[in-house]
């Protein structure tokens, strides 16, 4: 219940923030550093994470749904070149953000997708 309300407040605040990852409806929406990058489906159910080079180093994506849920999908090369995909069902990708390693390490602002960069 605390997470809950803890991603309502984190959510509203960055509502309020400019994101600052492309945000291309018809393409979908894209953020990338030179070590991953991340690729939201236009219709927001379907989220591609991948490891740009083969540093040693793990990427992965954290993402929030309509539903309030948290996932995160992890390259599955692990610190090698390659992507990982995950779909929701009911469900839409409401924000997300670029993480390097598997579990813990530095991530990139996190970018919501709001009704206004919908239009």
């Amino acid at each position: 219940m605390a997470s809950r309300i803890t991603l309502a407040a984190a959510i509203l605040a960055a509502l309020l923030t400019a994101s600052p990852a492309s945000a291309h409806v018809a393409d979908g929406w894209h953020d990338e550093a030179g070590w991953g990058s991340v690729t939201i489906s236009a219709d927001r159910k379907h989220i591609t994470v991948c490891d740009l080079s083969n540093d040693g180093r793990a990427v992965r994506v954290e993402y929030a749904t309509s539903y309030l849920q948290e996932w995160t999908v992890v390259d599955r090369n692990g610190a090698r070149w390659g992507c990982s995909t995950d779909s929701t069902f009911f469900s839409r990708i409401m924000a997300f953000k670029l993480c390097e390693g598997r579990t813990f390490g530095t991530c990139r602002p996190p970018v919501w997708i709001s009704r206004s960069s919908m239009r």
